[in-house]
């Protein structure tokens, strides 16, 4: 188990692996991890403060969609699931009986291989448009009226980009406000 930092309280972890088959040691196994939450802090975002879950509730997978709050630093409702975010790779090591030497269990150097996990595009996310704003400007040559709109999910891998996120029109000449002076 290793713990997400920073974060309220997830982490990622690895239990009850079999390691056999048959009636022998696997050579190799390469396991993706998925974050969890520990129960015991109700923080929605990697840098959420600290906030004790009272009394701490059962550890629960994080997966797009729960928990279902679009705060929540996970939470891509148009995701069916979260691209692992953690790989394990355990290895047998071999030692022949006449050796003492002992075997270390750091991570060992080009051992990590990002390029194993998929690059999930994920499109630009925008809010609904705001009302249109008042009419400005000489009625005459058409006052202008704007309306806008934020970011609510950044593109990340590729995903398509964010649109425009202001937007002008002409008014029509009845609908124009005069500035009074």
């Amino acid at each position: 188990m290793v713990k997400i930092i920073p974060s309220p309280d997830w982490f990622v972890g690895l239990d009850s692996l079999n390691l056999c088959e048959g009636n022998r040691w696997k050579q190799e196994v390469t396991v993706d991890l998925q974050p969890y939450d520990a129960g015991t802090d109700s923080g929605f975002t990697f840098s959420s403060p600290n906030f004790p879950t009272t009394p701490p509730e059962n550890i629960t997978k994080i997966t797009s969609q729960m928990p279902n709050h679009p705060a929540n630093s996970f939470y891509y409702p148009r995701l069916k699931e979260l691209p692992p975010i953690a790989s394990i790779k355990i290895t047998r090591q071999h030692r022949s009986p006449d050796r003492l030497t002992s075997i270390s269990n750091h991570i060992l150097p080009n051992s990590i291989s990002p390029q194993r996990f998929s690059a999930t595009p994920l499109d630009c996310e925008v809010s609904l448009w705001s009302s249109w704003g008042l009419c400005l400007g000489p009625c005459s040559r058409g006052g202008v009226r704007h309306r806008t709109r934020y970011i609510l999910l950044r593109p990340a891998n590729a995903g398509s980009p964010c649109p425009e996120l202001e937007e002008q029109a002409e008014c029509v000449p009845h609908s124009c406000m005069k500035k009074h002076q």
